[in-house]
């Protein structure tokens, strides 16, 4: 038996961690570019809104935010293994804060359109799948046998940042316009560059670059898909990223059309779900042990469509405006809080479930099952426009339930805990 209290044991790997301050760097990294991230996607839906009138236009944002996820995941998890992890950051980072510089000049010109920030949002996707095959990769091997708990504080920090993001888009945009948001993007991500260039990180796993670049990416995509443990994280991945996390896209449409809540409580309603995210993540971070990563992985994946279904149902017997707000602001934070559980130990598994040489490679296949989403955007979106949100947010719950029974009855054999906690021992 242990002489160390449970709080001061869920407190101390925290505080290590922090005090590393290569670790707390990268972490730092994560956070500040998970700001520019969202505050970036509210602002440019917001904009296109106002100049195009077209909800179908400000719905393309995200997916060409999310598309390279799928387009170049694997490719950048490939190069992270084979480039210098810090060179191929410092790369990344000085381009995006390029573009931000350009895109200022452009604001300030007043010349900014749809096409521009299309392109934009694309490339802003692109710097966007090099965070979990390089920085939380980096994050990994800094923690060395605090994995966890790293990966726990992470997710908690860019729940955070799905709170701040969007107050911080919605106040820019309305004191300074696309010029200031442009301008504070810029900057941040120049403030992340330096972080970066004084930072010290491990030696990659590999020694020697390989010429066998596609034969490395399809090495990583083959194991993956033969690895039983792999296999079922990735494909609980999908299912997630294709009937889950999608139904955020129409929070504010409920708020307007289904529950007639003025601009002011959308806004506050939005922000419900990352702040149940943010309760979760920080609950898993101090309390998450390894027994138990995969149910709470596979249990927050349940729980989150559950909620999705139990919010379309709110819509059909809403109570007045009142009555709904606090209704369905508590079932966005439950659902978000169920996301928290997902999102924290999507990394964490697929780190701990791969071999270190193949770390890189196997969290690049995570970014391209994550890049599935823009599936799930189309889907609901579609069926939103035919049958109205509480019917399609029905739907999506409903189908990505059956997916997980369908994989459960796949493999129902398999004993996850078992598999992994022999990996953790090996």
């Amino acid at each position: 038996m242990s002489d160390i209290s449970p709080k001061h044991r869920s407190d101390q790997p925290i505080r290590i961690l922090l005090s590393d301050v290569n670790f707390l760097s990268v972490w730092s990294v994560g956070g500040i570019t998970g700001v520019v991230r969202w505050f970036q996607l509210l602002a440019f839906g917001v904009y296109i809104y106002e100049t195009t009138g077209s909800p179908f236009l400000v719905s393309t944002i995200p997916i060409l935010w999310m598309l390279p996820l799928t387009l170049f995941g694997p490719i950048i998890g490939v190069l992270a293994d084979q480039v210098s992890r810090k060179l191929l950051l410092v790369l990344s980072l000085g381009g995006i804060t390029l573009i931000q510089i350009f895109m200022a000049i452009a604001a300030y010109h007043g010349d900014l359109s749809y096409f521009l920030i299309a392109i934009v949002s694309f490339l802003s996707g692109i710097f966007w799948a090099t965070d979990m095959p390089i920085r939380r990769r980096l994050l990994g091997d800094l923690a060395g046998d605090k994995v966890s708990a790293a990966m726990g504080l992470d997710s908690a920090t860019g729940n955070a940042t799905r709170m701040m993001g969007p107050l911080l888009g919605g106040i820019m945009l309305q004191l300074v316009g696309m010029f200031g948001v442009f301008w504070l993007s810029g900057f941040l991500y120049a403030i992340c560059l330096l972080l970066i260039i004084v930072s010290s990180f491990p030696q990659k796993a590999v020694t020697t670059i390989s010429t066998a670049f596609y034969s490395d990416l399809s090495s990583g995509i083959k194991f993956a898909a033969n690895d039983p443990l792999l296999r079922r994280i990735f494909l609980i991945t999908i299912i997630f990223n294709i009937w889950g996390f999608p139904f955020t896209s129409m929070i504010p449409v409920i708020g307007r059309d289904e529950l007639s809540l003025t601009p002011f409580f959308v806004g506050v309603l939005s922000s419900m779900e990352g702040f149940g995210a943010l309760l979760g993540a920080l609950f898993i971070t101090r309390f998450a042990f390894k027994e138990i990563f995969f149910r709470l992985y596979l249990g927050g994946t349940i729980l989150y469509l559950s909620g999705i279904a139990y919010l379309a149902l709110l819509t059909f017997v809403a109570g007045g405006p009142d009555h709904s707000f606090y209704a369905s602001s508590a079932a966005l934070t439950i659902i978000g809080t169920a996301g928290a559980c997902f999102a924290a130990m999507q990394g964490t598994l697929t780190y701990l479930a791969a071999p270190p040489l193949y770390r890189s490679r196997i969290l690049g296949v995570l970014t391209l099952c994550i890049g599935t989403g823009p599936i799930g955007f189309f889907n609901v979106g579609w069926m939103a426009e035919i049958f109205g949100v509480p019917y399609a947010l029905a739907i999506i719950s409903f189908e990505g339930l059956f997916a997980l029974l369908i994989l459960w009855a796949w493999g129902k054999h398999m004993d996850i805990n078992r598999e992994l906690n022999k990996r953790l021992t090996e």
